[in-house]
């Protein structure tokens, strides 16, 4: 619940950072959502006792999920949206894939510390989507021109 709290105050941060490329009501809703994460982290310590600790880690899983969400639905807004794939590039390296990263390490230590139970593709689906998101920004990151010449033979196809 922590990490997606912090999530969400690094996204209300780098809104404010880049507020011409984003609505200005967004950096509004992402400190919204971390004073709830921070409320529901308070309240649940109260509730520990009736939900226990495998429903809170659940649905501090689900709020962690969330803010990943978020953060990947910036990144894909900057490069379809605003056409800025110079900013989606650097925002996939700088924030979306390291978040992803130590979401994966943070959630699979909690797991086998605590044994947790996981459903068997949960983390293995987590584990190839990130590596997948891995090997597209490194491509796009060390061949610059990759994506243009992909649009452009898709183009020339539709002529054919």
């Amino acid at each position: 619940m922590l990490l997606g709290t912090d999530l969400f105050l690094l996204l209300s941060l780098l809104a404010c950072l880049l507020d011409s490329k984003f609505p200005k009501a967004l950096p509004y809703v992402f400190q919204i959502a971390a004073v709830m994460g921070f409320g529901q982290l308070l309240v649940s310590k109260e509730f520990l006792v009736i939900f226990g600790e495998y429903m809170r880690f659940w649905y501090c899983f689900f709020y962690l999920l969330v803010a990943l969400i978020n953060i990947v639905a910036l990144n894909v807004y900057l490069a379809t949206v605003q056409k800025m794939w110079i900013i989606a590039k650097a925002w996939a390296g700088t924030v979306t894939f390291p978040s992803v990263m130590i979401s994966v390490f943070f959630i699979s230590n909690y797991g086998y510390v605590s044994s947790a139970e996981f459903p068997f593709l949960l983390l293995q689906v987590g584990l190839v989507l990130a590596a997948i998101m891995i090997g597209v920004s490194a491509a796009l990151f060390l061949n610059p021109d990759l994506l243009p010449r992909f649009r452009r033979k898709k183009e020339v196809n539709q002529w054919k």
